[in-house]
């Protein structure tokens, strides 16, 4: 089979989209699959198989301050391209100008177009160049009307979770939706190994929707109690700045973007892994986390509820709430036997999640629509 993926950001960017091609496009290039990605110019280049293939297209940041946020221009050689490749199936990660160029080109060849909701579009406004762009309702329901012109149009709709199916079928996408998790390789990562004093890790981008000024609060807190714990925030951002101005004089150290062998490392030196961040459409470095088996602290939003399980293996608290969260990360700090069970706990959970069972239930769906 003859795969195009379609994406606005890939490789060395390293987010859950980017994680989730790479891991899907690497499967299935064993398998056998040709897979072909279309996506703008990055500066580099990862070591792929050699069944997968990457063409690249000018982009532009014009529309946002954030450097990695760049949008890809119209073009008519990317019609000429994924002509020239003729895929059996179009599947589409971000709805970006070439995802409407795919839908065209599908329409009117015939060919088969998948769209997958990765990311909440509307919270991304504070991204925007123009200032409370974010603050303005219409926009909102402009971002969702744009979202919905888009996935309706397709075939089918994949989402991550169960909780994002929910959510989009509120905000009126009406089409079919699977949801799919994005699977994680289970033997990349390796059991922790607790510590006397707790290191508390957080990883992800460092960027305004994941909240990690919450996070920081709350081990302030931890701090400010004298208990002894170590906050490590893995990652980077346009939030980056304010986020370690706002650490100084605290235990916390920042290990910037990580590679993803040395990424498993570090989950498997922790203890605990927590978050803030409200937007999570399945929360991939919380199983990476898990995998690791690490107890998990998250809030109560979106995906996160269902992967993490109250006083089961880790601790559910309100969004925005630093207080509770703080006693959360201190009941694990001053209990190793407790972080011990719920990392257990981690362990068994995460295995529904296998890389495998997605990429077969993935074949399937490219299959029903040949």
């Amino acid at each position: 089979m003859k795969i195009a993926f379609i994406t606005n950001t890939f490789y060395p960017e390293l987010n859950g989209v980017v994680i989730s091609i790479l891991n899907s496009s690497d499967k299935l290039s064993k398998k056998g699959h040709k897979i072909k990605i279309f996506t703008r110019k990055h500066k580099e280049k990862p070591n792929l198989h050699k069944n997968i293939e990457i063409n690249e297209y000018i982009s532009t940041g014009l529309l946002t301050k954030y450097p990695n946020f760049r949008i890809e221009l119209p073009s008519l050689k990317f019609l000429r391209d994924l002509k020239d490749f003729d895929p059996d199936i179009i599947h589409v990660h971000t709805p970006t100008p070439f995802a409407f160029e795919s839908l065209y080109f599908a329409k009117k060849n015939n060919k088969p177009i998948i769209g997958t909701y990765h990311t909440i579009a509307p919270d991304f406004l504070k991204h925007s160049r123009v200032r409370f762009l974010d603050k303005l309702n219409f926009m909102k329901k402009l971002m969702w009307f744009y979202t919905n012109f888009f996935y309706n149009r397709c075939n089918l709709v994949t989402t991550p979770s169960e909780a994002m199916k929910k959510e989009l079928i509120k905000n009126k996408v009406k089409n079919k939706i699977i949801a799919l998790s994005n699977g994680i390789d289970l033997k990349l990562f390796k059991k922790t190994r607790f510590n006397k004093i707790p290191k508390i890790l957080c990883v992800g981008r460092i960027s305004y929707e994941k909240n990690i000024d919450v996070l920081v609060e709350a081990f302030k807190k931890l701090y400010k109690k004298g208990i002894n714990s170590k906050l490590i925030i893995a990652g980077s951002g346009p939030d980056e700045k304010r986020i370690k101005r706002i650490c100084r004089g605290y235990n916390v150290e920042f290990f910037g973007p990580m590679d993803r062998k040395y990424l498993a490392n570090l989950y498997s030196s922790c203890d605990i892994f927590a978050t803030a961040s409200t937007v999570e459409t399945e929360g991939l470095v919380i199983l990476e986390a898990m995998a690791s088996g690490l107890p998990i602290v998250g809030v109560n939003r979106l995906a996160i509820p269902l992967i993490v399980e109250e006083n089961k293996n880790g601790f559910i608290v309100e969004p925005f709430n630093s207080d509770e969260m703080s006693l959360k990360l201190e009941k694990l700090c001053n209990d190793i036997n407790l972080r011990k069970k719920f990392g257990k706990e981690s362990l068994k959970m995460v295995k529904k999640y296998s890389l495998d069972g997605v990429i077969k239930r993935l074949e399937n769906i490219y299959s029903s629509l040949k």
